[in-house]
């Protein structure tokens, strides 16, 4: 890698779910970070979808084209689009719209999750209907490549991408032609992400693959500690920046995966931004270093923690 290219590293961004802070403030944030993310030169900016009262991001179509009005280079992507609670038909017409705004840098991310609590009981009537939801991603796919006659075509490049911690997950990306990212923080079992990524490379060997990381870089270990214990999301490495680099290099190693995804998740919005940065700062630099290219030893524990 020569020393001015970027890391092969993306940001996922609006993923903080905690009930002690504003919603907007939680929006502000996230779109500082990705508004730096673009100046410093993440590959990719990844928007999560989830429903629930206080959580900033609730349809990452609308906000990949907010992003893309506001960037030039970064790629944006949803991670993930529900197919579980979305009718196929519109949206494709969101990817089409939202395309428009990031032209030839959409990447478009399904997934298999689900929705709990009482937005599980509203959207009941949507879930049930799309039980199959691997089928559901397969028609949406189709649709977006052409086989309904009212739908307008995307009229820019996009990618498809499966994002997932399981089989069925990779075994979507495989039959529909998409790139596959595995979320290494929802199943921290490293050898398991290992086989499924080995598996899908044998169904769709021109598919790109990337692992997801969540993080927490903080000079103070308690700080980080603290920061580390989020509900629903298993934290791979809280430490320094520099611990967090050595954690994003040697997942790569281990998988050989194409590239990163890492969600930084200090709780104060400074430390989250200048963690932003330090963490692409020291992934960048081992990138770079001599001993980069140095075989690297599995993760302690069942996961990269």
């Amino acid at each position: 890698m020569h020393d001015d290219a970027p890391p092969p590293l993306g940001l996922l961004e609006y993923l903080d779910l905690t009930e002690d802070r504003p919603v907007r403030d939680k929006r502000d944030t996230a779109f500082a970070a990705a508004m730096l993310a673009e100046r410093l030169g993440y590959r990719r900016i990844w928007l999560p979808e989830h429903h629930a009262a206080g959580v900033p991001s609730t349809n990452p179509l609308l906000l990949a084209a907010v992003l893309g009005s506001h960037t030039r280079r970064v790629r944006v992507g949803t991670a993930v689009t529900l197919s579980r609670v979305r009718d196929p038909h519109l949206t494709a017409e969101d990817v089409a719209a939202a395309a428009h705004f990031c032209p030839g840098r959409l990447d478009v991310g399904f997934g298999r999750g689900d929705v709990s609590g009482t937005a599980a009981e509203d959207l009941a009537h949507l879930r049930d209907r799309n039980a199959d939801v691997g089928a559901t991603i397969e028609r949406t796919v189709a649709l977006l490549r052409g086989r309904a006659e009212w739908i307008d075509p995307v009229d820019t490049g996009f990618q498809l991408w499966s994002h997932g911690a399981g089989t069925r997950s990779a075994e979507t990306a495989g039959r529909t032609g998409a790139h596959y990212c595995h979320a290494l923080f929802l199943n921290t079992d490293v050898d398991a992400c290992v086989s499924t990524l080995g598996a899908y490379r044998a169904a769709h060997p021109a598919g790109r693959t990337a692992v997801a990381l969540a993080l927490v870089a903080n000079d103070d270990p308690v700080r980080a500690r603290t920061d580390s214990l989020r509900p629903g999301v298993r934290v791979n490495r809280a430490g320094t920046a520099e611990q967090c680099a050595d954690t994003v290099h040697r997942v790569l190693d281990i998988t050989g995966a194409d590239e990163a995804v890492i969600t930084e998740l200090s709780s104060d919005p400074e430390d989250h931004l200048r963690a932003v940065e330090e963490i692409f700062a020291a992934v960048r630099g081992r990138a770079t270093a001599p001993s980069a290219s140095a075989p690297a030893s599995a993760p302690a524990g069942s996961g990269a923690r």
